[in-house]
């Protein structure tokens, strides 16, 4: 059903403001974020302009609610790989890996929106905020499992979560960033196998 289509009928049933978020989603696959206008989802919609203001102040506070459901299906996608390992820091890791990877190449868009700067400080947007410290907090917790277990070495976890994100994080936005790369002259999986390699050894050894 066609975005504007969802949007209408979710808004005939009282549900205008998750209408907006699913139009939303799918408008920034189409174009840029900055681009997205409020109106243009309103009258896509088929409802008054002013409708979309009685749930979202602004643009960038519904593209922050886009964002937020967002985190929340790659929270839930990293328990998922995380929990169906059990007891094996370093596979818990290339599993969490993996799974955040495949998110962005499944939705280079939103995830482009999720850490891009258009949002930033997200302290403007609580609930936003409040998800990527769950996010945080979910690695955080993975590799301080494997250090109690003694997988990795004794470290500050906030710098070996940072360390960890950022590695896998870079990663993900070359692989969305420049397809070309990986579809003509690197083969992904390998790329993940090093990279993942070289992360664990950096979290085993005393110094890296």
């Amino acid at each position: 059903m066609p975005a504007s289509s969802t949007a209408a009928s979710s808004y005939h049933h009282g549900n205008l403001r998750e209408a907006l978020i699913d139009s939303a989603e799918q408008a920034i696959v189409q174009q840029a974020a900055e681009a997205m206008s409020l109106r243009a989802l309103a009258r896509n919609a088929g409802v008054s302009q002013t409708a979309p203001y009685r749930h979202f102040s602004d643009r960038n506070t519904l593209l922050a609610a886009v964002s937020e459901r967002g985190y929340e299906r790659l929270i839930k996608a990293l328990h998922g790989a995380i929990d169906s390992i059990d007891d094996n820091a370093e596979q818990q890791v290339r599993e969490a890996a993996r799974c955040y990877v495949q998110f962005a190449i499944d939705n280079p868009q939103l995830f482009k929106l999720m850490f891009g700067p258009l949002l930033q400080p997200t302290l403007n947007y609580p609930d936003l905020h409040a998800r990527i410290r769950e996010c945080n907090h979910l690695v955080q917790t993975m590799l301080a499992n494997g250090i109690r277990s003694g997988s990795f070495r004794e470290d500050d976890i906030r710098y070996l979560t940072n360390t960890a994100w950022a590695g896998i994080h870079g990663l993900a936005t070359l692989v969305i960033d420049m397809p070309d790369l990986f579809e003509q002259h690197i083969e992904l999986e390998r790329q993940m196998d090093i990279s993942v390699r070289s992360l664990l050894n950096c979290m085993q050894e005393t110094r890296c």
